[in-house]
């Protein structure tokens, strides 16, 4: 019975937080410290502002907090309107001027700007709503709507701030499809004039969402500013653009056009970039791949994109049916990459690149039916010093019968993220919607911004239980700096987070040789932060880096690769990972040692894993479930060499929800009945109440996380609260579980000494 009983309670664990109405913010998988809100669905965030000494944050929900990090969520702000469409993604100014003509008398006035999505016809119009009620709780929808009409099913997510260079409004607002961001201006938010188009340039897959326009200064001097576009690029990703903004024209600078049209800065040696009018030293056979290089996209071809100059190799030439080989001259292997941009047909060896040595082919790359080039990347270290030649090779006459190749590179550093050419924002598969905090008060000269924690591969089944969704990611200061690649944004966590942190936990100069558990540090709960540093052998085989959420079976895995120059994250074994077949997945980014040294700044909160990098040089943000009642170990590991961490600093978190969590009663209902315990944590007693009839004996139990029974007691008819003495357990988490009238309720407790 044991047995049973154990199996029984672990599937009421795994499976009670999806049937839980969500109320005390302690359910399966809730995040601790960061914003998500007490039931429904959270999205892009909207209406970032702070003004009166008030950070607010929209999604069309509304919430404020006076430090980014405790928040209180406010009332459904959207008044008036009509049900036929729903509220998009949008921005909210404060209008201090009054120039809507809003306000009345001493009035401030906020203005929500957003998108107005048809529900029948999908039509994508603007639309705003204004509100001088206190803290800006309440958006009375203006009549007059929309004051951008459309008839675009694709035409959304405004950015509106104020143009203080003629003094007038401005707006970014993206044609999705079209990858293109359009410039607005109005002197009073509801007549609106387009001013310009930006784009499309660099990454194009996907459609072009919720865009934003700012100043940032480089390299820390308040004299030279720089404008920085950025828009998010579903399903997942960001990228972002620098240059200069005169009020009607976003224009990207000559750095930030090097890099992507050009490839300027990027490590290694270029071997072939087909800059030419033919191919050189380059042999052909067939008719695919013409007498030279292609001016982008051939006839009859989709729009082509991704490669870099204005050539590039492309087997369309004759359309699909026509077949060929081309092949490289001879050389030595002299670097332990070979990377290179691809695209086109996915058809193995028929339409693909080939690596032969001593003319076997020892590596080979497809397309992914797509017209957009992308990072591929070879690790061909064993052959350095050899001879070898490329075959790039269109042997296919069906459908993407084709193959694109340019910027083959020789290099130290793997280049194989999959990813086209741009400055991406974070490298992690759930940072999108990323909008910037517009500081009203004029108290802080940061720039902050936040996104959306979640991919629209797997939004719609993630398995969190307070309406479908999970999280904003931790508010974060960025900076503009100079670098070999242009001008580059890098990421921090803001520091107010810090007053989360309980004991500190230090370590210095510790080997790991292997794979070796964790024990300075091992908090209760997947909610801490952590600063590392490791010794690196740069250009060796070592692997460094963390096993996160251990269990047995499971684990979610961080670490640098000395040999590839790539800092990676591996959640294929993270936990629940099968309730979308896109979400088991290893991400990689190129990141530059410094002095031999990879250090990491690390974020774990339940659901969510957030990285820094090399002070924020690299950034990767990944979503997580992890079985929060057995997945709480840590590990350091050293593979292929020994190392030292030599700086690890850590703390566990405390709740921003703590105060809810700490006090009073906890009320957890549930189709199977309720009980209501409390204190909560807890010292020397358990109290607790039956919402439930108890028209039989009832049974309660304290189980530890492994399912031990370690109290129990029989509650007899008629009485309706019991307690159970505690004193003599271990600080920890426990479940007090009860069986009465045949329906099993349980409740999460901290027993504290």
């Amino acid at each position: 019975m044991k047995n049973i009983f154990v199996t029984l309670l672990i599937g009421v664990l795994l499976s009670f937080s999806l049937i839980v109405k969500a109320q005390d913010y302690s359910e399966q998988y809730r995040p601790q410290f960061h914003f998500s809100p007490k039931s429904g669905w959270i999205g892009d965030p909207d209406g970032t502002i702070k003004f009166d000494s008030l950070y607010h944050l929209f999604w069309w929900g509304h919430a404020v907090s006076e430090d980014l990090v405790y928040w209180t969520e406010y009332p459904w702000p959207m008044q008036g309107g009509s049900s036929s469409f729903d509220y998009y993604t949008g921005s909210v100014v404060v209008d201090t001027a009054n120039t809507a003509g809003f306000g009345t008398g001493d009035d401030t006035v906020a203005v929500a700007i957003y998108t107005m999505h048809n529900k029948t016809t999908n039509i994508e119009t603007q639309g705003i709503s204004s509100s001088t009620s206190p803290d800006f709780k309440y958006f009375n929808y203006y009549n007059d709507n929309p004051v951008i009409p459309s008839t675009s099913t694709d035409f959304r997510d405004p950015s509106v701030f104020w143009d203080s260079q003629l003094n007038r409004w401005a707006m970014a607002i993206t044609r999705p499809g079209e990858h293109r961001i359009e410039i607005y201006s109005s002197p009073d938010l509801k007549n609106w004039t387009k001013q310009s188009s930006f784009g499309p340039l660099g990454a194009r897959t996907g459609a072009w969402e919720v865009p934003d326009l700012f100043q940032l200064p480089l390299d820390g001097n308040p004299e030279n500013k720089k404008w920085v576009m950025i828009c998010g690029m579903g399903p997942n990703r960001g990228q972002y653009w620098i240059g200069d903004f005169d009020g009607n024209t976003f224009t990207p600078d000559a750095t930030t056009l090097a890099y992507l049209k050009n490839g300027a800065g990027i490590d290694g040696e270029v071997f072939a970039d087909f800059e030419a009018s033919d191919y050189g030293t380059w042999t052909t056979e067939g008719t695919a791949f013409g007498t030279g290089p292609a001016n982008g996209t051939l006839a009859g071809q989709m729009d082509v994109s991704g490669y870099l100059g204005d050539y590039l190799v492309n087997s369309f030439n004759g359309g699909d049916a026509a077949t060929g080989k081309l092949t490289s001259p001879e050389f030595t292997v002299s670097k332990n990459f070979i990377n290179f941009l691809i695209a086109g047909g996915n058809h193995n060896n028929l339409t693909c690149i080939n690596l032969l040595v001593n003319g076997e082919v020892v590596r080979t790359a497809t397309g992914d039916n797509s017209e957009q080039l992308k990072w591929f990347g070879w690790d061909v270290s064993e052959y350095i010093g050899q001879t070898a030649v490329l075959e790039i090779t269109d042997n296919f006459s069906g459908s993407w019968g084709h193959i694109n190749i340019d910027h083959i590179m020789f290099s130290d550093i793997l280049t194989d993220q999959r990813y086209e050419h741009a400055y991406w924002i974070d490298y992690g598969p759930d940072f999108y919607a990323v909008r910037t905090y517009r500081n009203y008060d004029a108290d802080d000269d940061r720039t902050v911004w936040l996104g959306w924690m979640n991919n629209w591969d797997y939004a719609n089944s993630i398995p969190t239980s307070w309406g479908g969704s999970t999280a904003e990611s931790l508010p974060r200061e960025i900076e503009l700096v100079s670098s070999d690649q242009g001008y580059k944004i890098i990421q921090k966590p803001i520091e107010e987070l810090q007053k989360l942190r309980k004991e500190e936990v230090v370590i210095t100069n510790k080997p790991v040789d292997g794979t070796i558990e964790l024990t300075e540090f091992k908090p209760q709960k997947n909610t801490y932060e952590f600063e590392a540093v490791y010794e690196v052998t740069p250009g060796s085989n070592q692997k460094v880096g963390f096993n996160l959420c251990v269990s047995d079976a499971n684990k979610i895995v961080l670490g640098y690769d000395a040999k590839t120059s790539n800092v990676f994250l591996d959640r294929t074994q993270s936990g629940y990972v099968n309730f979308n077949s896109k979400f088991p997945r290893i991400v990689t980014a190129p990141v530059q040692l410094k002095e031999s040294k990879i250090s990491f700044h690390v974020f774990v909160d339940q659901l969510s894993l957030e990285v820094f990098v090399n002070e924020g040089d690299v950034v990767l943000t990944s979503l997580m479930f992890p079985n929060p009642y057995f997945q709480k170990g840590i590990e350091l590991f050293s593979v292929n060499a020994s190392s030292v961490l030599q700086l690890f600093n850590a703390w566990e978190l405390k709740s921003i929800w703590e105060e809810d969590l700490g006090t009073g009663i906890l009320d957890r209902k549930n189709k199977r009945g309720s009980i209501n315990v409390y204190p909560n944590p807890a010292n020397d007693k358990i109290h607790f109440t039956l919402n439930a009839g108890t028209s039989r004996a009832a049974t309660a139990k304290v189980i530890n996380l492994q399912g031990q029974i370690l109290k129990e007691k029989t509650i007899f008819p008629g009485i309706s609260s019991s307690e159970i003495d505690i004193s003599d357990l271990k600080t920890g988490h426990y479940i007090l579980y009860v069986l009465n009238d045949n329906q099993i309720s349980t409740q999460q407790f901290l027993k504290v000494n």
